[in-house]
């Protein structure tokens, strides 16, 4: 119940005022700014970007995400080869022992693969994020601009298979 009424008041909090800071919390975890850019005509993908904070003495790590939104949900990072700039699937993301992780424009991100509908402007999604030790949380990502870019600026990449 806690856990859910927390969700609520994110939801309320980012929808009365646009793009805040809110957070989500578990036992150790924080979740801050959770946000997807809305979908542009033809678009069947889109990113999903978040600030995790871990308050635990223990290392964790992000493992998956899924959604009902999409065909599949991936965890990405992005590479530099040759000067370019390739998306590559990533088995997880650490989040250090009192620390965090932010996953941005150009970084780290939850890539939406085969979207069943598109990502409208001011609605939210809400994404099960699965940890080490079988934690599982549901964050709810508000939809942004297709141009809100979170502080960084848009880049354009490509999708890889595998690593």
């Amino acid at each position: 119940m806690k856990h859910g009424l927390t969700s609520i008041a994110c939801t309320l909090l980012l929808l009365t005022s646009g793009f805040a800071t809110a957070q989500t919390s578990t036992d150790a975890l924080t979740f801050s700014n959770p946000w997807i850019r809305a979908s542009v005509p033809g678009q069947t993908n889109g990113a999903g970007y978040l600030e995790i904070n871990n308050k635990s003495t223990q290392t964790t790590a992000l493992t998956a995400a899924n959604s009902d939104r999409a065909d599949r949900v991936e965890i990405h990072t992005i590479i530099r080869e040759d000067g370019v700039a390739k998306m590559r699937e990533v088995k997880q993301i650490e989040v250090p022992a009192t620390g965090k992780v932010t996953l941005q424009p150009g970084g780290y991100h939850i890539m939406f693969v085969g979207l069943k509908q598109p990502f409208k402007e001011g609605e939210t999604i809400p994404v099960n994020l699965n940890f080490a030790g079988g934690q599982v949380t549901t964050v709810q990502f508000k939809v942004m601009a297709p141009t809100f870019t979170g502080g960084s600026q848009p880049m354009q990449h490509q999708m890889m298979k595998g690593h």
